[in-house]
């Protein structure tokens, strides 16, 4: 008890640092893990311990952002992607981990530890942008779905190197059961979840007891605990299930993320200059693996070049599980303790440089790296109504212009939302909004009017100097966003101020209906 007292100590008073100077708070546990295992002298089997159980509750509940279904408009692109990237990143790691003098189970180890992407940095980035539901943030979801996938399914093939055919054979018994259960749970124990979504008591009580569940499962058969969490978010993850349970489980998961980075600060010891130079060389070849792997694959995929380097920059670190599953066997001697440093190191390193890279400037920069993709030659159109994004917000515009008649031309660059347009009639140039040649094929300084729908005003930018003249109409959040808009020449429309217009036309029109719920859901008096 003394020992949780004091880690979770630490974790206080870094994240009271970080919030002093505004700044992330993942740095800050970390060193703030490294001093106190200076001070309290914690255990390793403490220290690992504390770190699958953080790992646990985090990949639970990133689990649950990780429905197939959002992914559907991207699943061939990203089982394209994904497999690729995971098939490069087991080879460059298990190349690496022969060069550098490790054996043949240390090497396979290490290949597994690059394969897969950080779910919990993906999510949290992603989020915070809101970008979660644009085309190259669908394609990383579906890719840190199935990279996960693919790790779960090569955990017996590790095991099966280290400990023989028996392990392996339990653990991919356990793997298909815990595949089962999630199947299950996904049909039954969601759908009551929703019915009693007013007990909060009783809904929190239910997900942790089906987490507990699947980790039993998983000791049972030899399955590493942060695989059945992760598949037990996954049981979770259909809608609305996620957002019932979500605002019981969000605290909790924010204080073991806490634990998790805090104990793993404390649990890599001072590393060798040798040990930093190896981790060093591997997040370089991984960022050099992955980059332009991603990037050229989405790009020939129907995404721009800035959403497919996007999609590259996001997937270049590694992952939770993975550092589980090393941390794992180290624990239980399959490797030695220079692996899981170097690991460690490797993981911590790019944790912390993706949301300094994976942004709108970086991608930008190295957008020159690849080859644009040039618009179609069609001529130009010329008064007519350009829309930018064909979204939910930018689909309904559209319906509401073509009953209008007017002449309307598209530009985005989801291949999947460019094709059904195409079907329906509609001009659509595919490409990025940021590209003077997409805008020229647009024929964006030659409209009556611009409506961008996009989730990020700045995107914009290019179109409010390119257009000059042309009234261009921008959807904002904030009021930040709004000055941002005006000082550049446009015209900003906050989206609550849409949001809430169309929510009054459907309570109107679902009146009735409502009135019936309502009746259904009040008591009846005494």
């Amino acid at each position: 008890m003394h020992d949780v007292a004091l880690l979770v100590a630490a974790a206080a008073v870094a994240h009271l640092f970080a919030r002093w100077l505004q700044a992330s708070a993942v740095p800050f546990l970390l060193v703030a893990g490294a001093v106190a295992v200076r001070v309290a002298h914690f255990s390793e089997a403490f220290l690992g311990d504390a770190v699958v159980l953080g790992a646990s509750f985090l990949l639970f509940t990133a689990g649950m952002d990780l429905s197939a279904r959002r992914v559907r408009s991207q699943a061939g692109m990203a089982l394209r992607v994904g497999t690729a990237q995971f098939l490069a990143l087991a080879a460059v790691g298990f190349g690496a981990g022969v060069v550098l003098g490790y054996s043949a189970l240390e090497g396979a180890y290490l290949a597994l530890a690059l394969t897969a992407s950080s779910t919990l940095v993906g999510i949290r980035v992603l989020k915070r942008r809101r970008q979660m539901f644009e085309p190259f943030g669908r394609l990383v979801l579906g890719v840190l779905l199935l990279q996960d996938l693919l790790v779960v399914l090569s955990v017996p093939l590790v095991l099966g190197i280290a400990t023989g055919g028996l392990a392996a054979w339990q653990t991919t018994s356990g793997v298909a059961l815990l595949t089962g259960l999630t199947l299950v749970a996904r049909r039954w124990v969601g759908p009551l979840l929703v019915r009693v979504e007013r007990e909060g008591e009783l809904v929190l009580l239910a997900a942790l007891s089906l987490l507990f569940v699947f980790t039993a499962v998983s000791v049972w058969t030899g399955v590493p605990g942060v695989v059945a969490a992760f598949l037990a978010g996954v049981s979770l993850s259909s809608f609305p299930v996620d957002g019932v349970v979500r605002p019981y489980l969000t605290p909790i998961a924010d204080f073991f993320g806490a634990i998790f980075f805090t104990a793993l600060g404390a649990l890599v010891v001072a590393p060798t200059l040798a040990q930093v130079g190896q981790a060093v060389l591997l997040a370089a070849l991984l960022a050099g693996v992955t980059i332009p792997l991603v990037a050229s694959l989405a790009v020939r995929s129907g995404l721009s070049v800035r959403a497919a380097l996007e999609a590259g920059l996001l997937l270049s670190q590694t992952s939770e599980i993975s550092l589980v599953l090393v941390l794992s066997g180290w624990l239980q001697g399959h490797i030695g303790e220079d692996v899981f440093t170097v690991v460690a190191l490797v993981t911590m390193l790019t944790i912390l440089a993706t949301p300094l890279l994976a942004t709108d400037r970086v991608a930008l920069r190295l957008a020159h790296l690849l080859p644009q993709r040039t618009p179609s030659p069609a001529p130009a159109p010329t008064g007519h109504v350009l829309v930018l994004g064909a979204g939910a917000t930018g689909a309904a515009l559209l319906e509401d212009l073509i009953l209008a008649d007017c002449r309307l031309v598209v530009v985005d660059d989801d291949p999947s939302l460019v094709g059904r347009l195409r079907d329906a009639g509609i001009q659509v140039v595919r490409g990025d909004v940021s590209d003077p040649r997409v805008l020229d094929a647009a024929g964006a300084s030659d409209a009556s009017l611009i409506v961008s729908t996009l989730h990020h005003p700045h995107d914009v930018s290019t179109v409010l100097a390119h257009a000059s003249g042309v009234p261009v109409l921008v959807r904002v959040f904030d009021a930040p966003e709004a000055e941002w808009v005006r000082g550049h020449g446009g015209e900003p429309v906050h989206f609550y101020e849409a949001s809430a217009h169309l929510l009054l036309e459907w309570v109107e029109e679902e009146r009735e209906w409502l009135d019936e719920m309502m009746a259904a859901r009040t008591p009846p008096r005494r």
